[in-house]
């Protein structure tokens, strides 16, 4: 029997903002989207990359006081969307927040 890897799924008043943002910003679908945000997120904390996803979750949740996995996805999911959401002057100004929080290189 294989092992299954551990996805995390959006709560379901967040979907469809990720996935009008996922659109507008090309960012692909709602597992994408939702991967990338928890992706950035995480590095923002300094998770361990070697662990897997749900370790590097708990390891978060552990040292950053959250009261659960939950909480801490719905943070970091939160945290993207506001990253795309809000309006920027100019496409420059937008790629430059984008960057200084992490979300594009």
């Amino acid at each position: 029997m294989a092992l299954l890897k551990f996805k995390v799924k959006a709560p379901k008043d967040l979907q469809a903002r990720l996935k009008d943002v996922g659109q507008k910003h090309d960012l692909g679908d709602l597992d994408t989207i939702v991967d990338f945000f928890i992706t950035k997120g995480l590095k923002v904390y300094e998770a361990p990359e070697e662990l897997a996803l749900k370790k590097r979750l708990e390891h978060v949740v552990e040292n950053q006081g959250y009261s659960g996995r939950e909480e801490l996805v719905e943070h970091l999911l939160l945290r993207g969307l506001r990253a795309y959401e809000e309006e920027a002057a100019d496409p420059e100004a937008l790629a430059a927040r984008l960057r200084g929080l992490g979300y594009i290189d």
